[in-house]
């Protein structure tokens, strides 16, 4: 008996340690394997306008090849492509899929020899995505460096609608043709190809059909996501430039990811006839965008101007819900929670200002007024964020206003009052503490990386204001006004390291004033600020816009203008035949 129970013994220390061991050897593969992070994504929104009951979307024609380029930034040995087709009301398929390392001219070129296949469900050239649902391929080798740019190309045999589109953080370009049945995926250049986007005068969107997110397995096991997210003031630069920022501090295990919308509110969908396009409230599209973005641990939010401007919006009042300064922390609140029982931390960029801003919709006046009851209700808010909130930190956004007036921002860092230039997307960025993601260092600033001086006006407004004449005398030190340290939190949640950093860019002396061009490539006519920052080493020769006025073309190209007249015809060609019918039948 007792022989029996040594062997017992024996077997189950054998065990024990052989699954001591599996266990031990278990963490030792997955840190060899690294970990999956998402390096790319755009919050997906119903590309359809509605004019009454009726709704508008463009298409991708029969035998047409669409190309999108796109930065990802972090490195990695793999990706996965997840496509959507949330807003689809029928099945959507894609017959043929690839990525390519792009030349980044702005001309949908790729570099031949760098084409491999994108495949789904174990090997599948082609894929169907059921209406409502989402798809991810199989994983393809290719290696990526951070803030590299990818081409990611689809092919369509059939006739198929453009129902769910992201509008930022990309540009895409269509090579269609009703007799071309041949696909373009490998191909080098989409030869005769046009941009697919949604554009208003000077200001354009580039759409970005049915791509939601891109996951990279990075080599390193403890790689993170940090997601941005919020309206069209973070529809633009600032992700990637603080990713630039990131990278020059040796953080090189954390992608930047931005799923902001334009026109997007933080408690209710878009409302009007463009209320698609500015996509669910983020509080219910915060899992989506958020929680479940791969790797995720840090989100830094700007959201809920436009839950207080679209109730002042003629347009858009009536069709808006009437909310309170509470209901929006109330909102705050959640998404803290929902973040913190996650493990993920989160960040709020206080209220910027929005004096002069004033919606002109398509071109057809003034559609808001600046008023002081919708600016107190946002200094309240901004007040609650620094002072009371349970959130991991906040990002003080004052330091962009003209000190001349503390309403408005510095001409130099806003497209129309409200939107940012690239230079603000620049400010915005050094802003946000690398110590919020854990870095040891700050780095560069992105205004020394890029070479320019977002504070050069505002020196010039205090010079004024002291009397000390012109900016060169005012300049010499390349600073603003110094920060007001940020209030501690009563939670003690933020720690003094993490108040908001001097835009000290005193490397950058001989940065081009405001309004020059800030960037080494050049601005196309017609065309303001950009959207995503150029490859890195590589000549660009576009730019995209970050301001978000009412697109005046869906699409290609097909103008609101004609469509509206369409419509008016066809109803009173409509209200006419009925009118003969009813006379014909009275007179029978």
């Amino acid at each position: 008996m007792k022989k029996i129970q040594k062997t017992l013994a024996a077997l189950i220390a054998i065990m024990l340690t052989l699954t001591s061991g599996a266990g031990l050897f278990g963490v030792s593969a997955q840190a060899a394997r690294g970990a999956w992070l998402t390096t790319w994504g755009s919050s997906l929104v119903n590309g359809a306008i509605s004019l009454g009951s009726v709704s508008f979307q463009d298409v991708i024609l029969p035998g047409s090849t669409i190309r999108t380029e796109l930065p990802v930034t972090t490195a990695g040995s793999k990706l996965t492509f997840t496509f959507s087709n949330q807003y689809g009301a029928a099945d959507i398929t894609i017959d043929e899929a690839g990525v390519a390392k792009t030349k980044g001219n702005g001309q949908a070129d790729i570099i031949d020899g760098t084409q491999l296949p994108i495949t789904f469900n174990g090997g599948q050239t082609s894929v169907t995505i059921p209406a409502g649902k989402t798809v991810t391929s199989d994983k393809v080798e290719i290696k990526t460096e951070a803030l590299e740019y990818i081409s990611v190309s689809l092919y369509f045999s059939h006739l198929t609608y453009m129902t769910s589109v992201g509008l930022t953080n990309g540009r895409t370009f269509m090579k269609r043709g009703i007799l071309d049945t041949n696909s373009q995926v490998n191909s080098t250049y989409l030869l005769g190809a046009t941009e697919v986007n949604l554009s208003s005068g000077d200001i354009t969107y580039h759409t970005i059909p049915f791509l939601e997110r891109i996951d990279s397995l990075s080599s390193d096991a403890n790689a993170s996501a940090a997601v941005f997210i919020g309206d069209s003031t973070l529809v633009n630069n600032t992700y990637l430039y603080y990713a630039q920022r990131l990278l020059s501090a040796g953080v090189n295990n954390i992608s930047v990811v931005n799923e902001a919308i334009v026109g997007n509110k933080l408690l209710s969908d878009g409302s009007g006839m463009l209320g698609n396009l500015y996509g669910q409230a983020l509080i219910d599209r915060f899992r989506r965008d958020v929680v479940k973005i791969t790797g995720v641990k840090y989100c830094f939010v700007k959201i809920g101007v436009n839950d207080i401007l679209h109730q002042f919006s003629k347009s858009l009042s009536d069709s808006t819900p009437k909310h309170t300064v509470e209901e929006i922390i109330d909102g705050y609140r959640s998404l803290i929670t929902q973040c913190h029982k996650w493990g993920i931390k989160i960040y709020f960029f206080t209220k910027s200002a929005w004096k002069g801003y004033d919606r002109n919709f398509l071109g057809t006046g003034a559609d808001l007024e600046w008023n002081e009851e919708a600016q107190k209700m946002c200094d309240e808010i901004s007040d609650w964020i620094m002072n009371r909130a349970s959130c991991d930190g906040y990002i003080d956004c004052s330091e962009l206003e003209d000190p001349s007036d503390r309403t408005k921002l510095c001409s130099s860092l806003t497209l129309d009052g409200i939107h940012f230039t690239d230079l603000g997307a620049v400010a915005m960025a050094d802003l946000i503490p690398l110590s919020y993601v854990g870095a040891d260092s700050e780095g560069k600033t992105a205004a020394e990386l890029v070479g320019v001086d977002p504070y050069a006006e505002k020196r010039q407004i205090l010079a004024a204001m002291s009397g000390e004449g012109s900016s060169s005398s005012a300049g010499a030190d390349n600073k603003p006004d110094e920060p007001s340290s940020a209030p501690q939190e009563t939670t003690s949640s933020v720690p003094e390291s993490t108040t908001a950093p001097s835009a000290d860019t005193s490397e950058s002396n001989t940065a081009p004033a405001p309004g020059d061009e800030i960037l080494s490539f050049e601005t196309p006519e017609g065309v303001t600020s950009p959207s995503y920052a150029p490859p890195p080493n590589q000549d660009v020769n576009y730019v995209i816009s970050d301001d978000y006025s009412s697109p005046a073309s869906i699409g290609d190209g097909a103008n609101i203008g004609f469509v509206l007249a369409f419509v008016l015809v066809a109803a009173v060609a409509i209200t006419m035949s009925a009118l003969t019918l009813a006379r014909k039948k009275e007179n029978d």
